[in-house]
């Protein structure tokens, strides 16, 4: 049945393709094409370490899957496998970032997160906002769409992109984005739907751009990527500089509460940033929250529901305008975006003060208002700027509840050498081994808090890391040398989430180490933060059972039988996230990742694991 249906939709494919460039020629334009995203995606392949090609799906409820019968014969899914079965050998992830409503305004500040900051090559951005953007004012939106293009040229210059129409032919949307889309060489395919949205839909538009990838793939053969080109702006002033500020980078009037927890259901949209980590909350009228910027454009995202209120706005000391936010009838909480002002100098320092109106909406139970960001078309100063990052990761540090943690008094048994130099001076190289997290310990700068502490050492931090990787990898022929052994450390600190329970990978890369390098001491950490929750699990515990068979607990063991140091990082991490009056997201950066905040609960563990006895 499986191989039946492929056949059907190549069959569907060429007859689509055909029958599309036989009618007015509107539907599918090539201009640009596919052909250098797939050399970019054949180029990643080779890349060390090997990284995955990606595409990045920015787009409505379309993309969403709206009318499709299930997820894999939405049209965002049927691409992806196309690209997938013309590449079988190369490594492509997907990011589907699609998200109901906003259209492209929305979307320019959801830019930089959703498509410019992943860290693997970028091959092919899908940008289907047409539908989103029907009624949305052309020059706003012309401006909102352009910036997105300029943002993802900049940062991608090889990637190719793709516009899809997934709204009737005559909508007046697709003109302005035609416009763009010629000026920047980008291929886009309309779908001429009316209000049905359907499998067959799905389907249609997936066929056209498989034709757009086929004759991409025919042009690509041998070729290197290439960079596009970034001409001119058409507008005046396109939103090339619009981003998601966080909300603590203002500053707040008691009755704003800063890191609640969300209460959104995520099932109602996907995209990434649209799931707020934590939210600011307030339930009265009159407190200030004021935000310093540079920009031409400010406004919020967050949620609204039926208890929310609408809020108001002053900008640079002028009038107080009302801004609607409650809509009557939402029986839950959904995400909303709206605009506070545009307009304004991008050179000149702008003050936005907002407050809840103190009016509550016709039908609204309450006043709520829930932010999860704000959104500038330009910058807000760091409020950190100018400090040491010693005094930066204090003044952190110094906003959030101290850390209670005890460490072991029979701690640093197995790492004597490197206690002895902390405190009788020299130089301490320490290589930390892993993945993405044990990079955000790193981040921690913990080793500024040890040299604080031990003023006569040196301490100089490299870290060896590779993104949901472990020693099942680094294990592997010449790995060792090249990701510790070259580094001379004195010191090796392992750990991550990405060790696959695999306990004997780890005791095979201290073997390879010691045998080479006698002399390092080896510590082992176990894992912090990912998607693990210490407040859901109903069997948390502070201490692995040390003879349990959880990962912990072997690893523990392991640390024990080759006389390496265990540090038990769970346990006061999330001794600290169980306690904590935050919301557990308001120490992380995305659902797996640390922030700021959270890197310094990493650094403050290891800070009293090394403080003197």
């Amino acid at each position: 049945m499986k191989h039946a249906f492929t056949r059907a939709i190549g069959a569907v494919s060429v007859f689509l393709v055909l029958a599309l460039a036989a009618r007015a020629g509107d539907d599918v334009q090539v201009r640009g094409g596919l052909a250098n995203g797939l050399s970019v995606l054949a180029e990643a392949q080779t890349a060390p370490p090997g990284l995955a090609g990606r595409i990045v799906y920015l787009g409505g409820a379309f993309t969403w899957g709206q009318g499709a019968s299930r997820d894999a014969l939405s049209y965002r899914a049927l691409t992806t496998a196309a690209v997938r079965k013309m590449a079988p050998k190369m490594r492509l992830v997907d990011f589907d970032h699609s998200l109901a409503g906003g259209g492209s305004w929305l979307a320019a500040f959801r830019t930089p997160t959703d498509v410019v900051q992943h860290y693997m090559p970028l091959c092919l951005a899908v940008i289907e906002l047409a539908a989103d953007d029907a009624a949305e004012d052309s020059v706003r939106g012309q401006a909102a769409l352009e910036g997105i293009v300029r943002q993802v040229r900049r940062a991608h210059p090889q990637a190719d992109m793709l516009f899809v129409y997934a709204c009737p032919a005559d909508s007046p949307a697709i003109t302005w984005h035609e416009e763009i889309a010629k000026h920047y060489d980008i291929a886009s395919v309309s779908i001429g739907v009316g209000a049905a949205l359907n499998d067959q839909t799905h389907a249609a538009c997936a066929a056209a751009i498989r034709g757009l990838l086929e004759k991409g793939q025919a042009e690509a053969a041998g070729s290197k990527p290439k960079k596009h080109r970034l001409p001119k702006p058409l507008g005046q002033t396109p939103l090339e500089t619009a981003r998601f500020v966080a909300y603590e980078s203002a500053d707040f009037e008691a009755g704003w509460k800063t890191g609640q927890e969300n209460t959104l259901d995520e099932r109602l949209y996907r995209s990434a940033v649209g799931k707020f980590r934590s939210v600011l909350v307030c339930e009265q009228a009159g407190p200030l929250a004021t935000l310093r910027f540079r920009a031409s454009t400010v406004g919020w995202f967050g949620s609204v529901g039926p208890d929310s209120g609408d809020l108001e706005c002053s900008i640079d000391d002028g009038p107080w305008q009302l801004k609607t936010v409650f809509q009557a009838g939402r029986e839950n909480l959904v995400p909303q975006a709206g605009l506070l002002a545009e307009g304004l100098d991008p050179a000149a320092e702008h003050v936005l003060r907002l407050r809840v109106a103190e009016q509550i909406p016709t039908g609204s139970s309450g006043r709520t208002a829930r932010i999860g960001c704000f959104l500038v078309n330009g910058t807000v100063d760091d409020r950190y700027k100018g400090l040491t990052p010693l005094a930066r990761i204090d003044a952190v540090y110094k906003a959030m509840e101290p850390l209670q943690y005890m460490p072991p008094a029979d701690r640093w048994q197995f790492i004597p050498k490197t206690m002895e130099r902390l405190r009788d001076g020299g130089t301490l190289r320490i290589v930390m081994l892993g993945d993405s997290i044990v990079n955000d310990t790193g981040s921690s700068q913990y080793e500024l808090l040890l040299e604080r502490m031990y003023p006569r050492c040196k301490v100089e931090k490299i870290r060896s890391v590779r993104g949901s990787t472990g020693c099942w990898w680094y294990k592997e022929e010449g790995r060792v040398n090249e990701w510790v052994l070259k580094h001379g450390p004195d010191l090796l600190m392992i750990g991550g989430i990405s060790q696959r329970d695999d306990t004997e990978s780890i005791r095979a890369v201290i073997h390879q180490v010691r045998a080479a390098r006698p002399q390092v001491e080896v510590m082992l950490m176990s894992p912090v933060f990912g998607g693990y929750d210490p407040r859901a699990d109903k069997e948390w515990a502070y201490d692995a059972d040390p003879k349990g068979d959880s990962y912990r607990s072997r690893l523990a063991r392991l640390a024990a039988e080759e006389k390496a140091e265990f540090v038990n990082m769970t346990g006061p991490w999330g001794d600290y996230i169980r306690h904590s009056d935050k919301a557990r997201g308001w120490y992380m950066r995305d659902p797996v990742h640390a922030n700021e905040r959270g890197f310094q609960i990493l650094g403050r563990i290891l800070e009293k694991y090394f403080a003197p006895k």
